[in-house]
């Protein structure tokens, strides 16, 4: 498991804290919650809270499963469903999440990869669906959960 974590900051009124020229481009351009993270993970920035004292300790991290393992059977015997460890990134709050599935073949027309259940502060949860039933293909075709959160860790 490969993951990443970036120190992150949103004033709390909600605007950037500009030390560059390329925050002021990242403030206009981030109109997607993906594209906030995926900047964000990028390049990373600070924020402080309202009165100015003390620095947020917002992070990014990034992670995921690894290749064709992991994945249990759903009740219905043909799909499937796989718990996504985020302990490692030390949140002390549920965070925000992102998530996507990833493989070799025939991920694309499976469902649920980018569907968040039970999310903590440790780990969530994704279910995935496949017409043909995902829990053969997950093996075979290496599907794995990839995925970005954004979150507290002090």
């Amino acid at each position: 498991k490969q993951w990443y974590q970036r120190r992150v900051a949103i004033t709390a009124g909600g605007s950037l804290i500009a030390f560059g020229s390329w925050l002021a481009v990242l403030e206009m351009v981030c109109k997607s919650l993906i594209l906030c993270l995926v900047l964000g993970f990028a390049f990373g920035y600070h924020v402080k809270s309202q009165d100015g004292k003390q620095e947020a300790c917002l992070v990014t991290c990034s992670g995921w499963t690894e290749p064709g393992q992991g994945f249990q059977k759903y009740i219905d015997g043909k799909n499937s469903y796989i718990d996504v460890s985020m302990a490692h990134c030390g949140f002390i709050d549920t965070p925000v999440i992102v998530s996507s599935l990833h493989g070799s073949s025939h991920h694309w027309h499976a469902t649920g990869g980018s569907a968040i259940y039970t999310p903590t502060r440790d780990s969530f949860r994704n279910y995935v669906y496949h017409k043909d039933g995902s829990y053969g293909l997950v093996r075979n075709m290496m599907w794995y959960i990839q995925y970005v959160a954004v979150g507290y860790i002090c």
